[in-house]
Order: structure tokens, then C-alpha cells, then sequence
């Protein structure tokens, strides 16, 4: 299998019709890459059925990554999907980066939607290639194309042993028409999807080859980097550029009013300049005047505000029975408060873009997580309609759901058009920490009864958080971001109650990966925890027993339309048994047990962890265990499963971001670390075979991890972690504090 990247992609396919949101077949086939036409020879006519397949005479196939890769490997998954349903020679295939394009149906990296979403509509593309070159080789032969198959890239003659390579049936196979419906493959006969394999580009990444968005460099190309508002909610209220227009290399200053919508395009005043360096240099000689902004706000005044708003009722978002009367009726009551800090996205790759804007057309470069928003938001800083735009997707390196917005492509398209030049658009590591969308922080006030037997009765839950949808100004209402009212236990405990109330503040959100997930479920999975431990269950029975006999029930959110008890327990059970759940541990080590579903896929953790003498908290093993569905490349599936449950345990750690007088405090990994190489623990990743449709697997795996290790801590201590990050907490004995 060869790798080329980037490609021409208006010179790949000269693209007919059109279906937004689906799979584009053409009509013709000769009008596709040029075709010859009448009269000339089969042998040298390339096939191409569709926007993704393309056969050349020499048997290269070549497929299309449509998708920007983000680390989840959707440019290795994708592809073996399109190639198993052909039946190609993986080892003859190449692959080639999409930019930006409807006829590629939905292009994005977010939601853990890739797989699932894309699923039916990249097998259509590969079986309708291979059903057309079966129906040539059976013209040829003058048999049923019932008695051939397609097998490792050639066209084979069941009962006579005859073959054909698909190069060789490519100037046929472009003369049939297109079928409207194609057969695809029975699973069992897979031969591609469910083998591990290696990510195409993984040796590229590693020796540097691959071009992410900061390697983008054009002929004449300058550089821009944006003082931003020091204050959340400034504006400019008056430049003075005399001093940074003295810099040498510096050749512009533009100011930047800003969108309604923060997270399309926040105000400032950018420095165009020959170099990088040069534009930084101009941007601290900067004298702007800034003015509004909420200098009052701070991390400190918000957790206040969540407490005051938590001592009152909520709005109702689901009610089950009468929680109130069964409250009161309860043998026992229990009590919790939990506490979620904002997070940074923390990507590597600092925030980039780079735009070309003149004679009437825009080109954008860079590591986008949703091209489409990239696309629609250059086209309205530039004033051009959004076909004029096009999109260039780069390698990713780091999107964490940070990519989403795509505030950076309109300041690059922005700075573009007023320099008439390309321009790359670079935020330094400061810019990209206080001038990030954070994962919102969050104050979770629960409830729970238990009967006379120790059954829980009721459940009660409120939240008070900072709604990302209330900062970006959405139309859907403030709570449509923070909660899903079909999330565990909702319709596992008869009586049950979920409140939310959205706090006011300027400070940033945005989408995490998985947003409110990794919040919700530290506080869920904990206090579920806490009823076990306080009825002197075993946490793993509890689960088990809530969850009850197998069935299908409701849901609404993220992977619905429904949530299958019988394969949640599927991945509880699992974990529990890799993990050597019951097994004996010695004094100061504890185990902890956590079970999550969402983006349609089903989750569970047991973390083992130790707490020494001193407090010093040690993370020894995560084990994970996932039912996704179909497994495409479970290599790639399991260094998901890894690198997600490692990125949640770094953020249970450490992450916090704080907020004092209006700006954020933390600007870069010495205030904000990451998980460090003597930390991780060993991660064993354990994937339920399924024959179900593939579901979300990117984010699945982190939601768990934080309360399997809260609890671990509390099994090794007897401490219960109320509040993260988990490095705040005090774990010494108790005559050992001073």
C-alpha cells in the first residue's frame, strides 16, 4: 500500500451530480478523470465508479481518505472499508487526503461519529466498483457473474480458475452502467476488516514527512500572530501601531472586530509580519486600548455562584415517580456534593491556520476538525460565496474537540485579504491556553435513598454548570450541551429526578473530548460507589444488580436510539474479570470499577491503584473493556482505547484551569501539565466481539476512567475524591497531617 499526500484533488475527479449528506455516484463514468471516451482502447482507461475508487490499467487502486485524521486513524479505517468490499490487494492500494468537498457526504472529526456515521455509505462505494468490474470479467468470459468474486485485487472464475486483475478490467468495467443497489459482503467473509493493521502513515508521522498545519509554507507566504483581549469579553477600543510598525519585517496591522458567536472569530489586533518571529516582536510593541470585558471574573466568584444556584430548584429536566415522598420515606439518605474543574484542550500542535484570498477564490490550510464550519466562515470574513472557498485538511495534531471551532480560519482568510497575500495565522502556547474554549466547570448536588433492604428507591441529581451552548449563544437551550436525561441510572431507579441550572459567566467553552461525558460520569460512577460502600456492597454487584436482566431501553443522547443493558453488563463483567476483580491486593492498593455508555458504545474501567504512607498516589494498571460493535482495524482500536484512557487519567491528575481578574492564570504545560511518562500506568484494552454495526470508539474509553480511579483511591483509603483533579486531593493518613 502507497501513501501520497497531498494531491491535486480537482485534477482526481472531475465530479458529477450531486447529494448532500450521501453517497455520490456518477452517472457516467466517462466523465470521470478525463475519460477517453469512444474509441479508445479498454487497456488504457482508468475506473472510476464513484468519488472514493479510482483503478488504474497498471492495478494501482487508488482510494480516498475523506475525513482529517486526528490521531483516531480514520485515514487506515476508512479506506479498509472501501478496499475489503472491493476486494482489493491492500498492498497495491494508494491512498490520497479528500480536501473539503459535498460530495463526499459529511466531513468531520468529532462525536466519535467517523466509523458509524460513514459505515453503510464506504462499503456502497467499494461493492459498487467490485460488482462492475465482476459484471465485465463475466462479459468476457461470457459467464454468470454469479460464478465469479473479487479477491486480492483480481476477478476470479469460481469453477474455471480463470482470473483477471481489476487494471486489466478497468476499461470494461468504466463502459457499465452504475448499479443502483450493490451487494455487500456477508461479514464472515471479510478479510480486511476485523485484521489489525498498522496506521498507513504512522513511519511518515514518525520521521516527519507528514505535513501538519504548521508545516504549510506558500511562495510569498507572511505570518500573523493576534493580541487578543486580556479580559474575557474585551474589545478594541483603539490601536496605536506607530511602534510595531517599526519592527523590522513587520508589514501590517490589522484590527479584528470579532462575530457575535465567540467561537467563530473573537476581537483583536494582528501583526502581518515576514516571519513569526518578526510578528511577535511587532505584537509586543502594540498599544491597544481595550474596552468591556468582565474584569471580575474568576474561578473563585463562579464556584460561589454554582453553590448559591445549587441550594435552589433546578429546572426539571426528567422526573421519575415522586422523588420527594420516596426521600422521605428512604431508611437511609445519602449526601454528595462533586466538583468539576475547566479543562484546556492542551494539543500539541499550537492553533494554525494558513489562507491565500485573491482573485475572487480562498484556500485554507490547516488542521481542521470540521472543514465545513472552516468553509463557511472564511466565505463570510472575505465576503465570498462559500463555493469560492476551498479547504485543505492537514494532519491534525491534537484536536481533543478543541478543532471544532474554527475561530482560526476566518482570522486567517481575514488577515489574507487585507495583506493580498498568503497568510499563516500561528497562536503561540500562551494564546492557545488563556484564549481556549474549555470544558465547562461544574457543581453536581446528589441524592440517593435506600429502602429497608438497602435497595435504592430514588435518585436525585442537580447541576449547575457554564453551559457551552449559552457562551456560543445557541439556539438549543443551555442544558442541551451539559446533560442527557437517559444517561445511568435514569430508568434504573424507579424514583429519579435530573435539575439543571446554567451559571453566568464570560469565561470560554467549548466541546471536550467527550464534553460532558468525562464529567458526568466521574460524578455518576462515584456516587454509585458511595451507595455501594454504604449498604456494604460489593460496587460491582451494585452495578450489576441496578442494571438487572437484559433488555433495550430508551435513549435520546449521543448513540441512541437505544441502550442495550445486556451489553453495558457485557463490558462490566469483562473488565472485572481481566482485572482480577476480588483478587487480594496488599494493605495501601485498592481497585475501582466504572461503567459508561455513549456515542452507541459501552465502557468499563477497573483502575488499581496505591497510596503510600506519604499520600503519594500510584496508578499501577487500567484495564478497559469496549463493546463498539464491529472492530475495523483493532490495532487502531486498541491504541484508542489506550491513548483515550491515558488522556482522562491525565486530566483526572491534573487538569484545572483557574481563572483570576477576567484572565486565565495557567499559559503553558509547566502550569497545566500533561500526563508524565512516569505516571502512566500499564493499559490493557479488551474489545467484545460483536457482529453489530460499528458504533463511537474515540471517546468511549476516557468517561470512566476518573471515577474507576476516585474509587480506587477510596477502596486503598478510605478517602471519597468529592472533587477534581485528583492532585488537590490530601491522601495522608490522617495522624500524618500537618
Amino acid at each position: 500500500m502507497r501513501l501520497e499526500t497531498p494531491i491535486d484533488r480537482r485534477s482526481f475527479f472531475r465530479i458529477t451530480g450531486t447529494a448532500a449528506g450521501s453517497l455520490l455516484i456518477t452517472l457516467r463514468c466517462g466523465d470521470l478523470l478525463g475519460g477517453a471516451g469512444g474509441g479508445e482502447p479498454d487497456s488504457a482507461r482508468s475506473f472510476a465508479p464513484n468519488v472514493f475508487v479510482e483503478i488504474a490499467p497498471d492495478d494501482t487502486v487508488t482510494i480516498v481518505a475523506k475525513n482529517p485524521d486526528i490521531g483516531q486513524g480514520v485515514k487506515t479505517s476508512f479506506p479498509l472499508i472501501i478496499a475489503e468490499e472491493l476486494g482489493a490487494d491492500w498492498a497495491r492500494v494508494r491512498l490520497v487526503d479528500a480536501d473539503y468537498g459535498e460530495v463526499y457526504g459529511p466531513q468531520g472529526a468529532g462525536g466519535s461519529w467517523g466509523i458509524r456515521g460513514d459505515w453503510d455509505d464506504l462499503r456502497k462505494a467499494g461493492a459498487t466498483a467490485r460488482e462492475m468490474l465482476i459484471a465485465a470479467a463475466a462479459q468476457a468470459w461470457g459467464v454468470e457473474a454469479e460464478t465469479c468474486a473479487a479477491e486480492e485485487g483480481v476477478v476470479l472464475h469460481r469453477p474455471s480458475g480463470r482470473k483477471l486483475s481489476f487494471g486489466k478490467l478497468a476499461g470494461a468495467a468504466a463502459r457499465l452502467p452504475v448499479p443502483r443497489q450493490a451487494r455487500l459482503k456477508d461479514p464472515k467473509d471479510f478479510r480486511l476488516i476485523g485484521q489489525s493493521h498498522r496506521g498507513v502513515d504512522n513511519p511518515a508521522v514518525v520521521t516527519g514527512r507528514v505535513h501538519f498545519g504548521l508545516d504549510v509554507r506558500l511562495p510569498g507566504m507572511l505570518f500573523a500572530v493576534i493580541a487578543k483581549p486580556p479580559i474575557f469579553g474585551a474589545r478594541v477600543a483603539r490601536v496605536d501601531a506607530t511602534a510595531a510598525l517599526a519592527v523590522s519585517g513587520v508589514r501590517r496591522v490589522v484590527r479584528i472586530e470579532g462575530l457575535d458567536n465567540p467561537t467563530h472569530l473573537l476581537p483583536g489586533v494582528a501583526v502581518i509580519a515576514d516571519s513569526t518571529w518578526a510578528a511577535l516582536r511587532g505584537r509586543d510593541a502594540l498599544e491597544v486600548e481595550w474596552q468591556g470585558g468582565s474584569a471580575e471574573e474568576s474561578t473563585a466568584a463562579l464556584w460561589e455562584q454554582f453553590r448559591t444556584l445549587a441550594a435552589r430548584p433546578g429546572k426539571a429536566l426528567r422526573t421519575t415517580g415522586d422523588p420527594d415522598a420516596a426521600l422521605a420515606r428512604s431508611a437511609r439518605v445519602l449526601a454528595a456534593v462533586y466538583e468539576v474543574p475547566f479543562l484546556a484542550h492542551a494539543a500539541l500542535e499550537p492553533i494554525n491556520c494558513t489562507a491565500d484570498v485573491r482573485a475572487g477564490r480562498c484556500e485554507l490550510w490547516g488542521p481542521f476538525q470540521h472543514p465545513r464550519s472552516a468553509r463557511a466562515l472564511a466565505a463570510r470574513v472575505t465576503g465570498l460565496p462559500e463555493p469560492a472557498v476551498t479547504v485543505h485538511m492537514t494532519r491534525v495534531g491534537g484536536g481533543f474537540g478543541r478543532r471544532l471551532m474554527s475561530d482560526f480560519a476566518p482570522e486567517a482568510a481575514l488577515l489574507s485579504k487585507a495583506a493580498g497575500a498568503p497568510v499563516q495565522v500561528v497562536w503561540t502556547r500562551e494564546d492557545d491556553f488563556r484564549h481556549d474554549f474549555y470544558r465547562p466547570a461544574g457543581h453536581h448536588t446528589l441524592r440517593a435513598g435506600l429502602d429497608g433492604e438497602g435497595r435504592p428507591i430514588v435518585w436525585t441529581h442537580r447541576l449547575v454548570n457554564t453551559s457551552r451552548y449559552a457562551f456560543r449563544r445557541d439556539e438549543e437551550p443551555p442544558e442541551a450541551s451539559e446533560l442527557y436525561v437517559d444517561d445511568f441510572p435514569a430508568g434504573f431507579i424507579p424514583n429519579f429526578r435530573l435539575e439543571y441550572t446554567p451559571a453566568k459567566t464570560e469565561i470560554p467553552t467549548g466541546p471536550w473530548r467527550a464534553t460532558l461525558h468525562s464529567a458526568n460520569a466521574f460524578v455518576v460512577q462515584s456516587f454509585v460507589d458511595e451507595i455501594a460502600h454504604a449498604r456494604g456492597t460489593d460496587p460491582l454487584a451494585l452495578r450489576r444488580e441496578l442494571l438487572g436482566a437484559p433488555r433495550e431501553i430508551p435513549y435520546a443522547g449521543h448513540g441512541g436510539p437505544i441502550l442495550d443493558t445486556g451489553r453495558l453488563r457485557g463490558v462490566l463483567d469483562l473488565a472485572a474479570e481481566k482485572a482480577g476483580w476480588g483478587r487480594p491486593l496488599p494493605p495501601g492498593w485498592g481497585r475501582g470499577i466504572a461503567v459508561h455508555f455513549t456515542f452507541g458504545s459501552y465502557a468499563a474501567h477497573v483502575a488499581e491503584v496505591s497510596v503510600d504512607g506519604a499520600g503519594r498516589l500510584t496508578v499501577h494498571r487500567l484495564v478497559v473493556a469496549v463493546d463498539c460493535g464491529l472492530v475495523v482495524n483493532p490495532l487502531g482500536a486498541e491504541a484508542q482505547l489506550q491513548g483515550a484512557s491515558l488522556d482522562g487519567l491525565g486530566a483526572a491528575l491534573h487538569g484545572e484551569i483557574t481563572v483570576e481578574k477576567g484572565r486565565t492564570v495557567q499559559g503553558g504545560f509547566d502550569e497545566y501539565p500533561l500526563l508524565a511518562f512516569n505516571e502512566a500506568p500499564e493499559v490493557e484494552a479488551h474489545l467484545v466481539p460483536s457482529g453489530k454495526n460499528p458504533s463511537g470508539l474515540g471517546e468511549i474509553s476516557l468517561p470512566p476512567v476518573a471515577p474507576a480511579v476516585a474509587n480506587a483511591i477510596f477502596a486503598a483509603t478510605g478517602k471519597r475524591i468529592r472533587r477534581l483533579p485528583l492532585s488537590r486531593a490530601d491522601l495522608r493518613p490522617e495522624g500524618k497531617r500537618t
